[in-house]
């Protein structure tokens, strides 16, 4: 029994390390709870994957149509709501069977409203490109094409009409083909006529000598011109008549390069003629309109456009020799005025010196 109390801190400390034990030990982490992976989406019908493809297909077929007609120039809001719905058929998602139908209305709906602006564009289409063609048409009629090359415009005409009935059969690529080529023949004889037009002033003014290489060459490819456009290559034809047309510019622009010295100095002396007789204060408003044309080909002179710069000098002489005749007028009429006043006060004066002396003599 005594030794007990010899054990007795032993036996308190085996039974209060275990508490310490548990106090000290450092906390064992709770178990991270797994990600639950998603289940596989289901596989979408190749069925559906087909009309899917189908509806991009005719999707993508509306709007190159609509494209090729420039719908989006014409009806551009509209363009744009077709553009969003092709978009969003493009960007539905295809794993799943619902952003598969998604995308299937889409394109459709896309499809649909392409076709909608293509109906609404067609045929102002149509008629912008016969407007063109007929603006062309009368002008070559009105400055006297037909009574030179008839032929050419009856050949347009024909494939003008084809076009047209072709548009009337909904055939709309092939109206447009032909059309396209309408408008080049009706272009190109319109060049040539222009070219024609600019060569006959050369001749008119002397101007052949300022540049005769270009004048030679303009007149070798007119001839060109002509020539491929009655073998039917209207590209090329198009080209030569374009190519001439510029060649007998630059012998134009060569011969009033040489003149417009001369119209400048004839303006400038006339302008002085018009300021020695005042015209700047007796008829300012004519005065002041060939000051403006005189400036304005001052400017084009600068510029090299010899051309321009010419015609408006030649315009400013005009009217600075009228502005000073109207101003001399008007002096001489002025001074006439003075004269007659002059003439009525000596009379009046007259007058009153013999009815003075009538009544001087009556006194008497």
């Amino acid at each position: 029994m005594r030794k007990l109390p010899i054990f007795a801190p032993f036996i308190v400390l085996l039974l209060i390390l275990p508490f310490f034990s548990c106090k000290s030990a450092p906390a064992t982490p709770a178990p991270t709870p797994r990600e639950e992976t998603p289940a596989p989406a289901s596989p979408v019908d190749p069925s559906l994957l087909g009309d899917l493809s189908a509806a991009r297909a005719r999707a993508d077929d509306a709007r190159k149509k609509a494209a090729d007609f420039n719908s989006s120039a014409y009806f551009p809001s509209e363009w744009e709501a077709a553009e969003a719905q092709y978009a969003r058929g493009r960007q539905a998602p295809q794993n799943t069977e619902a952003g598969v139908r998604d995308g299937i209305a889409a394109y459709n709906a896309a499809a649909d409203a392409y076709d909608s602006v293509f109906e609404l564009t067609i045929p102002l289409y149509a008629q912008a490109r016969e407007d063109e063609i007929i603006a062309l048409r009368d002008k070559l009629i009105a400055g006297g094409w037909l009574g030179l090359f008839p032929g050419h415009m009856v050949a347009a005409d024909k494939v003008a009409l084809a076009a047209y009935d072709q548009y009337e059969a909904k055939d709309y690529y092939a109206a447009k083909d032909t059309a396209d080529q309408a408008l080049m023949m009706f272009q190109t004889q319109s060049n040539a006529f222009d070219a024609w037009l600019v060569r006959r002033e050369i001749e008119e003014r002397g101007f052949v000598s300022y540049d005769p290489d270009n004048y030679a060459r303009a007149d070798e490819i007119l001839n060109d011109a002509l020539d491929n456009y009655e073998t039917e290559n209207y590209a090329l034809a198009y080209e030569n008549a374009q190519e001439a047309l510029n060649k007998y510019n630059l012998v134009l622009s060569a011969g009033w390069a040489a003149h417009a010295d001369e119209y400048a100095a004839r303006a400038s002396d006339a302008r002085q003629e018009a300021l020695d007789a005042k015209a700047n204060i007796a008829v300012k408003d004519v005065f002041s309109q060939a000051d403006a044309n005189y400036n304005a080909a001052t400017s084009a002179m600068d510029a090299q456009k010899y051309g321009d710069a010419a015609r408006q000098f030649a315009a400013a002489e005009t009217q600075f020799l009228a502005a000073a005749q109207s101003a001399i007028e008007k002096r001489n009429i002025a001074a006439l005025t003075i004269e007659e006043a002059n003439r009525k006060i000596e009379e009046s004066d007259e007058t009153a010196r013999l009815a003075e002396l009538i009544l001087e003599g009556g006194a008497e």
